[in-house]
């Protein structure tokens, strides 16, 4: 086989790479046949594959011969396969390195999150921390939380670093990563008139009093709060389920934060098919931090779970 002197010439691909590692575990093995059980493939592909590294490298790798399972190396196959222990070696030496950078990674960082975090069950907040904390131990952590139209303002006055919340609309100088989505619906109280009336319709509904967010809502749910001329104000979740809770007022919910309170028949859901919207959730940091190596860590590391939504849509049905 002749020598192609342009066999590599540019960046050596993931197929590059894949196809070096097959060559590697063939001669650990000390021939096609071994191998087929360390690669999980047949002998046929690792043949195919061994036929494609040494076109791209313009050399012959190694004596094959169908009949016998005898396997040799070339001279040029033998010093690629020291090249590719040496590549191995580099990796090795750039993971460690990698680690040691975040097991030394101090500071402080400042995270901001909804006050029902650990209710959202596509977010594993608790894994997520555990996972940061193993990977920069020596990193300084400072957690609070705040409203939405709060933890924004907290990232753009430099009073945190990366939140996570609904996604309401772009502010300029923020960066957003989408992460997961959550459905809302419209409740009340076991004791609010509605949770005991025959029939609700929507011309009685939208006559009660809504407990509704103090910030903003979404652009895609504010047709619905609309609908609602008599409303009282909270700034936080956690007050709003209070106030729906209590019998005196309806309002809108995470079907996550709802689900325990309507299995113990506290919450009541008022004609979902109506009255629901769906929110689209984000980690938020500021443009200038998307280097930052504790924010890009956290990002890299934050476990998110995606359950099926058949329960909530059950529910809603």
């Amino acid at each position: 086989m002749g020598k192609s002197k342009s066999a590599l010439g540019g960046r050596l691909s993931d197929i590059d790479l894949r196809l070096l590692r097959v060559f590697r575990e063939v001669v650990r093995a000390g021939g096609l046949a071994p191998a087929e059980v360390t690669l999980n493939i047949g002998r046929s592909t690792i043949s195919v594959h061994i036929s494609d590294l040494e076109a791209r490298l313009g050399m012959q790798l190694c004596l094959r011969s169908r009949g016998r399972a005898d396997f040799k190396l070339t001279p040029e196959g033998e010093a690629v396969y020291q090249a590719i222990l040496e590549l191995d070696g580099h990796l090795e030496a750039f993971k460690s390195q990698v680690n040691a950078i975040q097991s030394h990674l101090t500071g402080t960082l400042r995270l901001v999150l909804p006050d029902d975090v650990l209710d959202i069950p596509q977010l594993d907040l608790p894994a997520s921390i555990a996972r940061l904390r193993q990977q920069a131990p020596q990193l300084h952590l400072e957690v609070q939380l705040a409203a939405p139209q709060e933890l924004e303002l907290e990232i753009l006055a430099d009073r945190a670093d990366v939140g996570i919340n609904p996604l309401h609309a772009r502010r300029p100088g923020l960066e957003y990563q989408p992460l997961f989505q959550h459905r809302s619906i419209l409740y009340c109280g076991a004791d609010h008139p509605c949770a005991k009336a025959d029939r609700v319709s929507e011309e009685l509904l939208t006559q009660q009093e809504l407990a509704a967010p103090s910030h903003a809502v979404l652009s895609g749910a504010a047709h619905l709060y609309r609908l609602f001329p008599h409303r009282s104000t909270a700034n936080h979740m956690a007050a709003r389920l209070a106030m729906i809770l209590s019998g005196c007022f309806v309002g809108f919910l995470p079907e996550y934060l709802a689900q325990k309170y309507v299995e113990t028949g506290d919450l009541v859901p008022l004609l979902a098919e109506r009255f629901h919207y769906r929110i689209q959730n984000a980690a938020t940091f500021k443009k200038s931090s998307t280097e930052h190596p504790a924010v890009k860590l956290f990002l890299a590391g934050l476990v998110i779970r995606n359950p099926t939504d058949s329960l909530q849509q059950s529910n809603a049905e």
